[in-house]
């Protein structure tokens, strides 16, 4: 009995609308309506900040109706900074809701070309303004237009990172004689190797692999921001591979933050003969492939509270040729 009643209440609301005009269905029963929610940064690169913007379109009627678009502006100054277009066609259910969402990069270089008459300013307003416009045919009501503004802050930065000092830190020469010797090598045969790997000369990578020894590979991360926006930058994992995988874990000697416009990171590779014998030869002889420093880094900016430890990679071949 509940479900026939309420089948004849809608039948009987759909009379009412194709009745009425839309003024006089908005004061019966409202309007469509659209929200924004706050505006967030879903990612950072080394070229730029994307950000976005979730959007909901609510439906009060009994009857489906679909978004002919959603259109804005990204605006800074007064001035557009880019445009936008989205769901086309998309429906929305009869009482109901649909929602999508904006995402828009803004570049570094853009960020920083803003930011030179603002007199050290951290971060720049922009806004994001638009309409959503709705095709109620459906309902013989023509089609409604949906404005909307959303106002947020872009943090006045720019990223950047180097590699610099990369060592081979080499046992003693006695406690490689002494390795070579525990491993089977007669006195001048360990002796020979022993002298090898201090001069950085070929050695067997099977040789090497019998011995059971540490090398360690330092160097220096650097990292910088041009912006003056105040942030945090975190070390996450970072690890040295080849095209064949990884080849050592990487590790901050220290602190593994910087909150200071640029700073330095220690960074130290403990790399052993008995499992890593093939890497260290290429690191002695300074031939074959490069490894790749490989960064997962997490930044915040500790003025906006929407943007929180922000994932951001880096990676960067590091020549042999270059190593000490």
């Amino acid at each position: 009995m509940k479900k026939i009643l309420t089948f004849s209440a809608s039948v009987l609301l759909l009379l009412f609308l194709f009745a009425c005009s839309l003024s006089d269905v908005k004061k019966a029963i409202g309007s469509p309506t659209i929200a924004l929610k706050s505006m967030a940064i879903e990612s950072i690169d080394l070229e730029g900040i994307t950000f976005k913007s979730d959007y909901t379109i609510t439906n009060p009627y009994p009857v489906a109706f679909s978004i002919q678009e959603v259109a804005a502006d990204v605006i800074y100054e007064s001035k557009t900074f880019t445009s936008l277009k989205s769901s086309n066609g998309v429906s929305v259910a009869s009482l109901g809701s649909k929602t999508n969402s904006f995402t828009f990069k803004v570049p570094y270089d853009t960020i920083l070309n803003y930011a030179k008459s603002t007199s050290g300013k951290t971060s720049l307003p922009f806004t994001l303004k638009g309409s959503a416009s709705l095709d109620l045919s459906k309902l013989s009501l023509g089609s409604l237009s949906l404005p909307f503004t959303k106002e947020f802050s872009v943090p006045v930065f720019k990223p950047s990172f180097s590699i610099s000092d990369v060592t081979v830190e080499r046992p003693t020469l006695e406690s490689l004689k002494t390795a070579f010797q525990n491993s089977g090598f007669n006195v001048i045969k360990a002796a020979s190797l022993a002298a090898a790997v201090i001069a950085g000369k070929s050695i067997s990578e099977t040789d090497l692999a019998k011995i059971n020894l540490n090398m360690g590979l330092k160097f220096n991360l650097n990292v910088a921001n041009a912006g003056g926006a105040p942030w945090k930058f975190l070390v996450n994992s970072c690890s040295l591979n080849n095209s064949k995988g990884a080849l050592a874990n990487v590790n901050p000697v220290g602190s593994n933050s910087i909150t200071s416009a640029s700073g330095t990171i220690p960074m130290a590779a403990t790399l052993n003969t008995a499992n890593a014998a093939g890497f260290i030869v290429q690191l002695l002889t300074k031939s074959g492939e490069n490894p790749k420093f490989v960064l997962d880094s997490g930044l915040s900016f500790t003025e906006l509270n929407y943007a929180p430890n922000l994932p951001l990679a880096y990676s960067k071949e590091i020549p042999l040729k270059s190593i000490k």
